[in-house]
């Protein structure tokens, strides 16, 4: 891979980040992921997201027009860059993990019914020299009581995502190992499977995007949109309430990453 091809590719993923976050993160704020939340914390405390936003790109440049020797640079960049290190040690900081804000909805009703649990993050938080946020974001979450939370279930997301699914492009359905769900099609000219899997015990539902490459041009291997933002391990904001919506924007990011996968393609 030339070092002209990887800066075309940065500068196209750089270019989709600023859009996204020039427009106040419309997309990326309906993500029900406490990662995706997390993030959108971290850089609304920035003076100016500009830095973070072009490491993240390079980052992702690197990951998806894939070279022998990226992978090395990759964890460089991560180790040396004083942006993603500080991005690094901000999300391991209390002040984006310990709220409440940032446990997904299971662990949160959780945490809140069982009093030993909620004893000991009293006595935590007891120690600390702020008050960690528990609210949890509008744009998911209309009610703001915890006590009438209500998690949605793999039925129906299941349901809701066969639909959309079969709406976006027409798959072909088989199950994998392990309780996943391989839906298999063709979308935007490129061949296209989506892995859904609702068996993991901390999230609700994970989804990965495989696009098969025989020239490995461009490398997306369980991959999600959502990385893009510095999250991707599940989806674990969703209720009863948000949960059509969600899996609408959910096939909404799968045609976006698509997309952006043709584009890199192209250069």
């Amino acid at each position: 891979m030339s070092d002209h091809r990887l800066a075309d590719g940065a500068a196209l993923l750089l270019d989709h980040l600023h859009q996204e976050a020039g427009a106040g993160f419309p997309r990326v704020r309906r993500i029900p992921d406490s990662g995706v939340i997390r993030f959108l914390d971290y850089i609304d405390s920035l003076a100016d997201s500009g830095p973070l936003l072009e490491s993240m790109a390079r980052l992702h440049a690197m990951g998806l027009l894939f070279s022998p020797g990226s992978h090395d640079t990759m964890l460089r960049l991560m180790d040396e860059d004083p942006v993603c290190v500080g991005y690094r040690d901000a999300m391991r900081s209390p002040h984006f993990s310990m709220g409440l804000r940032y446990a997904g909805l299971r662990m949160m009703k959780a945490m809140l019914s069982d009093p030993q649990s909620a004893a000991m993050m009293k006595q935590t938080r007891a120690t600390l020299d702020f008050t960690p946020r528990d609210d949890m974001p509008p744009e998911l979450v209309s009610d703001p009581d915890p006590a009438h939370l209500k998690p949605a279930r793999a039925p129906q997301l299941r349901k809701l995502i066969d639909a959309a699914l079969k709406d976006l492009f027409a798959p072909l359905k088989e199950k994998g190992r392990g309780g996943e769900t391989i839906y298999t099609g063709a979308l935007e000219g490129a061949t296209v499977k989506v892995m859904i899997n609702f068996a993991s015990r901390d999230v609700q539902l994970v989804h990965l995007v495989s696009i098969p490459d025989e020239a490995r041009s461009v490398m997306v291997v369980g991959r999600t949109y959502e990385q893009l933002w510095g999250a991707g391990t599940g989806w674990d904001y969703l209720t009863e309430e948000n949960a059509e919506a969600s899996i609408r924007l959910l096939a909404e990011n799968i045609r976006e990453l698509v997309r952006l996968r043709n584009r890199l393609k192209a250069l």
